[in-house]
C-alpha cells in the first residue's frame, strides 16, 4: 500500500511545540528510514508477497548442477521467497556469510550442502553488489527460477511511500519515534517505539 505524507504528518504533528512546517519536514526526512527498519525487522507473517526479481545464473560446473549464483536488484531489502523448479520446498529464511551453515555449503562434500529436498539460499556481499547464492540444484539445462520475491528499499515517490498493509502503523509510529528523537523528545520517542514494535507481534 501507499502511505501518504500529508496523513502522516496530520497524525505526528502534536510531537513538539515547535513551528508545524518544521516538525513535517522531520517526519518526511524520517519516513523512509523507518519504513526500512520496520520492513527489515518484521515477522514474516505482516510482509506482503514483494516484488518479482529475476537475473542471470552463474553456475559452478554445468548449468542446473550444484551452486548457483544471482546478483540481487540494487533495491533489494529483504528475501520473501525463494524456489528452483527442482526444490521441494519455497526458502524464505536465507542464511548469511557469519552463519555457521554457510560454511557447509562450500564443503567439498556435497551432501552437507543444501539440495532439493532441503535447499539453502544464501545472501552474500560481492565485488557486483548483492548476491544471492542458492544450494543446490540436479535438474541440468531443464533448471528455472520457479518463484522469487523480495521486498525493495522503501522509496518515497510522487508524495507516496510503499509499504506492507499490515505494517502501516508500526511505520507512523516508528517515524514519529525518530522525529521525536530529532526535537529532543527522549521519553516520546521510546513511548512511540514500543508502540510501533507492538505493533510488529
Amino acid at each position: 500500500m501507499a502511505l501518504d505524507e500529508n496523513n502522516t504528518s496530520a497524525t505526528l504533528t502534536s510531537l513538539g511545540d515547535v513551528d508545524t512546517l518544521s516538525v513535517e519536514e522531520i517526519i518526511e526526512s524520517k519516513l523512509e528510514d523507518a519504513a526500512l527498519i520496520v520492513h527489515r525487522d518484521a515477522p514474516r507473517h505482516l510482509l506482503d508477497v514483494g516484488l518479482p526479481f529475476s537475473g542471470t545464473i552463474r553456475w559452478e560446473s554445468a548449468v542446473g548442477y550444484g551452486r548457483g549464483v544471482m546478483t540481487l536488484p540494487a533495491d533489494f531489502l529483504r528475501l520473501v521467497t525463494f524456489r528452483m523448479s527442482d526444490w521441494r520446498k519455497d526458502v524464505t529464511e536465507p542464511i548469511y556469510e557469519d552463519d555457521p551453515r554457510y560454511a557447509l555449503q562450500l564443503s567439498a562434500f556435497s551432501g552437507v550442502r543444501g539440495c532439493p529436498e532441503k535447499p539453502v539460499v544464501a545472501l552474500i556481499q560481492a565485488p557486483e553488489g548483492l548476491t544471492l547464492e542458492l544450494y543446490s540444484c540436479e535438474a541440468g539445462e531443464s533448471i528455472q527460477v520457479e518463484k522469487a520475491r523480495y521486498l525493495p528499499r522503501p522509496k518515497i515517490r510522487e508524495g507516496k511511500l510503499a509499504i506492507c498493509e499490515r505494517l502501516r502503523e508500526a511505520v507512523v509510529y516508528y517515524a514519529g519515534a525518530l522525529t521525536a528523537l530529532t526535537l529532543g523528545n527522549g521519553e516520546q520517542a521510546k513511548a512511540l517505539m514500543e508502540t510501533s514494535k507492538t505493533l510488529m507481534e
